[in-house]
C-alpha cells in the first residue's frame, strides 16, 4: 500500500527535494528525452513558483517501503474551470507497470470531490506512450494534442524580430501591473484566447476580468515570478491584442512565453508577430544571461505554431490531452 503524502514546497529540507528531483528527472528522461533535462533548480521553480493562471497548485508524493515512487501534481483553475482539476502523475521508471500510477490517482479523487471538481485532465502524454494507453485503460478520452516550441536565444537570427507594427495601432507594455485605465479593455482581450483551438478540453473557456488580472498581478509578486505583457491599442483605445511572457525565481535561463492573442476583427493584420517581436527584442535585452524560451501551443493552431517558427522556435514534441468525469 502506498503512503500518500501532501509535499510542503515551503519547508521541504534539502534531501527531499534531491529525492524528488531524481525521480522527476528520471521520468522525463523515459517519457520525453527529446525535451531538455530538468536542472534541480528547475524543479524547485516550478513548484515553488507555478503557473499562476492554471490556480492553486498541490503536489503529493507516494513512498513505498520507505521509497519515493510516485508524485502528483494537481492544478485547481478558476475563471470559469472550477470544475477541472489538471493531474500530473509520474512514477518513477524503476517501478512502473505495478499499478502505482492507478492506486496514486485514486488516492486524490477524495480531496478533489471536497473541492467541487468533476472533471479530472491530464496534459502532455506522449502521443501512443505508455502513459497515454494507461489513461485509455482508465476511462480517459484524447480530446486535444499540442507542440511544446523552444528558441534557442543563442541559435536564432535575431533579425526576424524586427517587425513594424501595423498601421492604426501602437504597442503599450508593462511589467508587473497592467496601467489602471487599460485593465478592462486588457481583460476583454485577454478573452479572445478563448478562440484558441482547445479541443474537448475543460479549459477552453476560462473567463477574464479586471479582478481577476489583478489577483493573478498579485499573485506573480508573492511568487517572485516577473510577468510582462505588451498590447497593441487601436485609435479608439480599444485591447485589439496582447502577449504575455514570464521569468520565473530560479530559472534565469529560461522565458517562459505564455498567451497571445488577437480580438476577432483586429486579426489577419500581423499583430500577433509585432507584438511577440517586440516582447522577444524586449525582455532579451533586459536579460542576456537567457538562454532559452518556451512556450505551448495547441496543435490545431497552425497560425500560431507559423508565426512562432517564423520567430525561431523549433517544435520539439507533441503531447495529447487526455480527460474523463470523476
Amino acid at each position: 500500500m502506498l503512503d500518500v503524502r501532501l509535499f510542503d514546497v515551503d519547508r521541504a529540507s534539502d534531501a527531499e527535494w534531491d529525492e524528488l528531483h531524481q525521480l522527476q528527472f528520471s521520468a522525463y528522461q523515459a517519457d520525453s528525452p527529446e525535451r531538455p533535462a530538468f536542472t534541480r533548480q528547475e524543479t524547485i521553480s516550478t513548484l515553488r513558483a507555478p503557473q499562476v493562471q492554471s490556480g492553486e497548485q498541490l503536489v503529493w508524493t507516494a513512498h513505498r517501503d520507505g521509497r519515493l515512487v510516485a508524485r502528483a501534481i494537481v492544478n485547481l483553475p478558476d475563471g470559469g474551470t472550477e470544475h477541472v482539476a489538471a493531474v500530473r502523475i509520474h512514477v518513477h521508471p524503476d517501478v512502473r507497470r505495478q499499478g502505482i500510477g492507478t492506486e496514486l490517482l485514486h488516492a486524490l479523487e477524495p480531496m478533489l470531490r471536497e473541492r467541487g471538481r468533476t472533471l479530472v485532465e491530464g496534459w502532455n502524454l506522449t502521443l501512443g506512450g505508455p502513459g497515454e494507453s494507461w489513461a485509455q485503460g482508465l476511462g480517459f478520452r484524447i480530446v486535444h494534442t499540442a507542440v511544446l516550441q523552444i528558441m534557442e536565444l543563442s541559435e536564432v537570427d535575431r533579425r526576424r524580430w524586427e517587425v513594424a507594427v501595423p498601421g492604426g495601432y501602437r504597442l503599450v507594455r508593462w511589467i508587473g501591473s497592467a496601467p489602471d485605465d487599460l485593465v478592462e479593455e486588457y481583460a476583454k482581450a485577454r478573452g479572445a484566447i478563448a478562440d484558441a483551438p482547445l479541443g474537448g478540453s475543460g479549459l477552453a473557456a476560462q473567463e477574464w476580468s479586471a479582478d481577476r488580472i489583478r489577483r493573478i498581478e498579485a499573485a506573480c509578486r508573492s511568487r517572485d515570478i516577473e510577468h510582462r505583457a505588451v498590447v497593441a491599442v487601436d485609435s479608439e483605445g480599444e485591447v485589439a491584442g496582447l502577449t504575455v511572457m514570464e521569468s520565473r525565481p530560479l530559472m534565469p535561463h529560461r522565458l517562459q512565453q505564455g498567451d497571445t492573442a488577437v480580438l476577432a476583427a483586429h486579426r489577419g493584420r500581423g499583430l500577433g508577430l509585432a507584438m511577440k517581436s517586440a516582447m522577444l527584442r524586449w525582455f532579451t535585452a533586459d536579460r542576456p544571461d537567457a538562454e532559452q524560451v518556451w512556450t505551448a501551443t495547441g496543435a490545431g493552431n497552425t497560425h500560431m505554431i507559423e508565426v512562432n517558427h517564423r520567430l525561431g522556435f523549433a517544435t520539439v514534441r507533441t503531447g495529447s490531452v487526455v480527460n474523463r468525469e470523476l
